[in-house]
């Protein structure tokens, strides 16, 4: 009976040997896994969010300027519209000035 408890107690020790080296492993692979995910927090944090912030700001910038451009066309687009009805104007007014000169 001794030897069936000495062997159970070398058996339990080997097991609680076994056990610690494991935690030991889990917690080592979860420092690890702790620096990286603080590595990948600094990374977005420090370069990721500026970068974007910084694109926001360009995207910001081109709309305006489209925005910008868009009015200088519609007030283009307004002045050839302008022009074109006085122009129209005018050769109707050519052509009926010609007609009273060919009939004196």
């Amino acid at each position: 009976m001794e030897k069936n408890n000495n062997d159970l107690f070398e058996l339990m020790t080997k097991m609680y040997s076994e056990m610690q080296e494991m935690k030991g492993e889990f917690n080592n692979k979860f420092d690890k896994l702790e620096k990286e995910v603080t590595k990948t927090n600094a990374t977005i944090e420090n370069e990721i969010k500026p970068s974007i912030s910084a694109l926001l700001d360009g995207y910001k910038q081109n709309t305006e300027s489209i925005n910008q451009v868009s009015d200088k066309v519609d007030e283009i687009q307004r002045d050839i519209n302008s022009l074109t009805i006085k122009t129209l104007r005018n050769e109707n007014n050519i052509i009926d000035i010609t007609k009273i000169i060919k009939n004196k």
